[in-house]
């Protein structure tokens, strides 16, 4: 009777854990978005743990086959290591929801076998996982993914449930009383140092009440549009988020 009972015990402790979010970890950087705890993280993602939601931006698989199609002598690898950081970003945080803030497929190049293959065999191993696509620019060219890869398809701006005031969006935007979190822009930060020395990082770059991630994808880069004034960016190196760049 005792053994049954701390069987019983184990399995209800396993039950509530599971019902904890799991707490950002020490290499993130923990914000208040919104009235949100968002936790920003070295992997080019953003940890919402009351809702259990990972948002992800401008992925762009089949980038790199798309250029290749053309002749372009680019390398491969790159879906699989994009699915690589992204299986990992959702078991250590245990994420119920994956939030896709646009640009999920580069072209319509990426709708070939051996980018949506790896697709499926990802998505086969998540089947629990929630997956929402909110369309970017390039997912307009690109077309939607295949229906059997389960993906919800939102248009921007798209409310997140469980998190009141949040919205999803792939074009940087304001929304009255609420706070946007989106992508398209690729931000980075340019540091410098004393000897002349300088480096370029991405980041997240948070504007008012709109929070921009950094792409995810391994072959997308960062874009040339600088931090807009009077921002704030979070540069990823060194596999953390370091404190606030204030932009003049």
């Amino acid at each position: 009777a005792d053994a049954f009972a701390a069987r019983g015990a184990r399995r209800a402790a396993a039950v509530i854990r599971a019902m904890i979010p799991r707490p950002a970890p020490a290499d993130a950087r923990v914000i208040d978005f919104a009235g949100h705890p968002l936790a920003l993280l070295p992997g080019k993602a953003a940890w919402h743990p009351p809702s259990r939601t990972l948002f992800v931006a401008d992925v762009h698989f089949g980038k790199a086959a798309s250029f290749r199609a053309q002749g372009l002598p680019v390398p491969a690898g790159t879906t699989q290591d994009n699915l690589a950081r992204l299986d990992g970003l959702v078991r250590v945080h245990d994420a119920a929801r994956l939030v896709f803030l646009g640009d999920l497929l580069h072209s319509s190049h990426a709708q070939r076998d051996g980018v949506l293959l790896a697709l499926m065999r990802w998505r086969g191993s998540h089947a629990g996982l929630r997956c929402v696509l909110v369309r970017g620019n390039h997912d307009a060219h690109a077309g939607d993914p295949p229906a059997a890869l389960g993906f919800v398809l939102v248009d921007e701006p798209w409310p997140v449930p469980g998190a009141d005031g949040l919205f999803a969006c792939h074009h940087p935007r304001r929304m009255p009383g609420g706070g946007v979190l989106a992508g398209h822009w690729h931000p980075a930060i340019t540091l410098r140092g004393p000897a002349r020395d300088r480096q370029r990082l991405a980041c997240f770059c948070l504007d008012g009440m709109t929070l921009v991630l950094p792409a995810f994808g391994a072959f997308t880069g960062s874009g040339p549009q600088a931090p807009p004034a009077g921002s704030l960016c979070y540069p990823i190196g060194g596999a953390r988020v370091w404190p606030a760049v204030p932009i003049g």
